[in-house]
């Protein structure tokens, strides 16, 4: 179970006592009174996890060690329907170097922080659009291999899978679009 998981599941169960406790003292919360819930909640959650995260990793999440990607490959899971076996993607396996400062258990709370930050509201609009780690029902897990870690992505059906694959490979492509092998002329 990754610390974001964690966490939320942590914060579901505080906020489900807080609101029978509530209950149990004849106060509601209703819709107008508490808008925009699930912004607050992780508002709460960003506090919380993001103490010490310095702020390019904040604002980038896992993108701050966009440098240090060495492979991007789709993560695939072997199904059954009866006897026949076949293959489905379910997200991707990114492979970061290690660096100093770098860990498993950071790699998590970084990308804990990002979300949470995205999914409250504070950061700026265009983080979205070629982050694969923010779209809604991604779940990230980090593991240590050698020389380094596998981050892998997995959406929460064949569609989010292939959108998270796209916007992972274009983060390793050049800006421009991707270079190809080309003779020069002396």
């Amino acid at each position: 179970m990754t610390t974001v998981t964690r966490t939320l599941l942590l914060f579901g169960v505080a906020s489900s006592a807080f609101m029978m406790a509530a209950a149990a003292c004849g106060e509601t919360i209703t819709a107008g009174n508490y808008v925009n819930s699930s912004a607050a909640r992780y508002a709460a959650i960003a506090d919380d996890i993001c103490v010490g995260v310095p702020a390019k990793e904040r604002e980038m999440g896992l993108l701050a060690f966009r440098y240090n990607i060495m492979s991007v490959t789709p993560l695939n899971a072997t199904r059954f329907a009866g006897k026949a076996k076949y293959s489905q993607m379910e997200g991707v396996a990114i492979k970061l170097r290690a660096t100093p400062g770098i860990s498993v258990p950071w790699l998590e709370r970084v990308n804990g922080c990002h979300v949470a930050l995205v999914a409250s509201g504070r950061l700026p609009g265009n983080v979205g659009p070629s982050d694969p780690f923010i779209l809604p029902g991604t779940t990230v897990e980090a593991s240590e291999v050698y020389a380094g870690f596998v981050l892998s992505l997995r959406g929460q059906n064949y569609d989010a899978a292939r959108e998270i694959l796209q916007r992972s490979y274009a983060l390793i492509s050049p800006p421009g679009g991707v270079k190809t092998a080309a003779l020069e002329a002396h």
